[in-house]
């Protein structure tokens, strides 16, 4: 089918980015103008353009009417435009693409228009009731059917979300660990004390900031404000080896870091300069902070692996007994146990803990772990929330009660017989009663015996 007309291309956010469509026609039995799915571009508009007559070629060679789209296949292709985009982490596609393959089972042949309420409410009941799935599954599957669905409206091929009226509530996140202070304290010395290097240096960030791993590994030099004693988090380093955005717009943020913070990276960049300096390089505001051997960007397996036995190594997690195995050659080779500890994760906690702990709003945290809303940080951290909340309360008990108890009477000063003859003697002498009382007891006023 060959596609007349220039196609439609819609600005949605001035110079980067763009929606694009073409008309297709008239509809044969309705006579209703047909038009394609809408695209999104990111990029400048010229980069829209070409987008727009890429999308013309791939109409024309299989136009298909609209009120035929299925949930699987319009799911599928969602996916694809998410992995082409080059926006997401491979952690994110990952979990995406198992959530797109459980929609086509679900849903695979059910047109996009005729997928109501009642079908995804019977689809999640029936999985409950046969146990295939738990509500946490179930939470995943909707969040990313309503993504789906939510482009489908705004691409105008169904009126409204389904998905709006699904009762699939997050699941209670699960109690964080965080080290105690002490913990944190002896790994702090530990990291001071030791040889730095871009490992060791990124086990200090993440239990200064609470940054998360692929933030650290893809800080640069560029990102470091000695001055104002601050970290920018505007990228992060994936185990893809490419560098992106962070995970969420909330995730672009700058960190106060503290003097002793400010010192250790200071030391830090001088010994890694005078080390790309033998090796012939040149350190640069794009080089990595967290850098390798080689002073690239740092492999996150390959720092994972170095952590979990740094770790171990202080007390923070253990291996379990070695394992024998056979390897792709056919050799008997022994590997170490599956590790069982703290990770760097926990630190991000540890973080938080701290915070919360010394009594930081909540927005505050939000705001350093870069978290997306103050009701995720609320949830995620409620059990910390909570203990914060007693010790509050013990105090402001405290104080009430202090406050409601009936003070102690002090003792009313009292006169011996000697006293009392000696002020009567003065008396008789011509003193008043205010002047006896003064010679005989320097330390009682008149008052005073009254009680007043």
């Amino acid at each position: 089918m060959k596609i007349t007309g220039s196609g439609e291309i819609e600005e949605v956010v001035k110079g980067k980015v763009y929606r694009i469509r073409h008309h297709l026609g008239r509809d044969a039995k309705t006579g209703h103008y047909i038009r394609s799915p809408k695209k999104t571009v990111y990029g400048t508009k010229a980069d829209a353009r070409r987008e727009l007559e890429n999308y013309r070629r791939e109409l024309e060679r299989g136009v298909k009417n609209t009120e035929e789209l299925t949930v699987g296949a319009y799911a599928r292709a969602w996916y694809e435009r998410r992995e082409n985009s080059g926006r997401y982490s491979p952690l994110t596609l990952k979990d995406d693409e198992l959530q797109v393959r459980k929609i086509e089972s679900l849903w695979g042949t059910t047109l996009l228009q005729d997928l109501t309420l009642k079908k995804i409410s019977g689809a999640y009941d029936k999985l409950l009731a046969q146990k295939k799935a738990s509500k946490n599954a179930i939470h995943k599957i909707n969040a990313t059917l309503s993504l789906v669905m939510d482009e489908a409206v705004a691409n105008e091929l169904v009126d409204a979300n389904p998905c709006e009226h699904i009762k699939a509530p997050r699941p209670k996140a699960k109690e964080r660990r965080a080290l105690s202070d002490e913990q944190a304290l002896e790994l702090a010395v530990a990291l001071r004390t030791e040889e730095q290097t871009g490992n060791t240096v990124a086990v200090w960030i993440a239990l200064a900031t609470g940054m998360r791993r692929g933030e650290i590994l893809g800080l640069v030099w560029r990102n470091v404000d000695f001055d104002r004693k601050r970290l920018y988090v505007g990228q992060q380093y994936a185990a893809d080896h490419k560098v992106r955005d962070p995970k969420s717009e909330k995730s672009h943020r700058w960190l106060g870091i503290d003097d002793g913070t400010v010192a250790f990276l200071a030391e830090w960049k001088q010994k890694q300069a005078r080390s790309m300096e033998i090796a012939g390089k040149e350190q640069t505001d794009e080089t990595p902070v967290c850098t390798n051997s080689v002073h690239n960007f740092m492999d996150p397996n390959t720092f994972n692996r170095w952590r979990r036995q740094y770790f171990a190594d202080h007390n923070l997690g253990e291996f379990g007994p070695a394992v024998k195995y056979t390897d792709s050659t056919g050799r008997k080779r022994w590997r170490k146990g599956a590790y069982v500890g703290y990770n760097l994760h926990e630190l991000r906690h540890t973080q938080a803990t701290l915070l919360i702990g010394s009594g930081a709003d909540i927005k505050t945290v939000q705001q350093r772990l870069g978290h997306s809303s103050a009701s995720l940080t609320m949830d995620i951290y409620a059990h910390f929330i909570a203990q914060n909340d007693r010790v509050a309360a013990n105090t402001i008990g405290d104080i009430l009660t202090e406050a409601t108890e009936k003070p102690e009477e002090a003792e009313k000063p009292a006169l011996s017989d000697a006293d009392r003859a000696a002020i009567a003697q003065r008396m008789a002498d011509g003193a008043s009663l205010e002047a006896a009382i003064s010679a005989v007891r320097p330390d009682v006023s008149v008052l005073d015996l009254l009680g007043i």
